[in-house]
């Protein structure tokens, strides 16, 4: 059994269909791009700390999530149906079968790196949950090791209330939780000043 394991969701990148929030403030080629820099550099920061999986929304076979192969991922998994906690919970309950803690973690927040899944793994010792929060009140990394799956349901996605919500779930099922300290998610045009100088696009 593997101690860690990441599980980083990814959309294809398809035009008009990925970081439409940035609209009209980056076109829909800049936008795509953007998307596309982000999956692989997070690809290539997280991938060293522990074994990665890319569970993808669209065709596992596009040439940026093949690309991601090279990167560091160790394999490709097409994401199963349902809203974004119905699919969080499949994928967290079947790689906790496989491996003693599970990280969770969108696209979407390229300053994270080897020092939060470090930091993760040591709290999941004793937790049985681990958030990383985002700025604008959701999360962008969420560690288990134990399946719990009251935090996947009744949540209010894409709204500033999923950490609230998240954590007031968790303590009603009567689990551990931990914090680690929140960063920046890039969602809108005003999100760009959070981007890592290295970060081409």
């Amino acid at each position: 059994m593997n101690d860690l394991v990441i599980a980083q969701l990814a959309r294809e990148p398809v035009p008009g269909e990925v970081k439409t929030r940035m609209q009209p403030g980056l076109s829909t080629q800049r936008a795509l791009d953007l998307h596309t820099a982000m999956v692989r550099y997070m690809v290539e920061r997280l991938s060293p700390s522990a074994s990665l999986e890319l569970w993808v929304d669209g065709a596992e076979d596009h040439p940026l999530f093949i690309e991601c192969l090279a990167l560091g991922a160790r394999r490709i998994v097409r994401q199963p149906p349902g809203d974004l906690g119905e699919r969080m919970a499949h994928i967290a309950s079947e790689l906790l079968l496989l491996s003693r803690k599970v990280v969770l973690v969108g696209s979407d927040a390229p300053t994270l790196g080897a020092a939060q899944v470090s930091d993760m793994s040591r709290a999941l010792d004793s937790a049985d949950l681990c958030f990383v929060p985002a700025l604008d009140g959701g999360y962008v990394m969420l560690g288990l090791r134990t399946f719990v799956p009251e935090v996947f349901t009744g949540i209010e996605w894409g709204t500033g209330r999923v950490l609230s919500q998240s954590l007031d779930a968790a303590a009603a099922a009567g689990r551990q939780v931990e914090l680690l300290e929140p960063v920046p998610d890039i969602d809108v045009a005003e999100d760009l000043r959070w981007l890592p100088p290295d970060l081409a696009w």
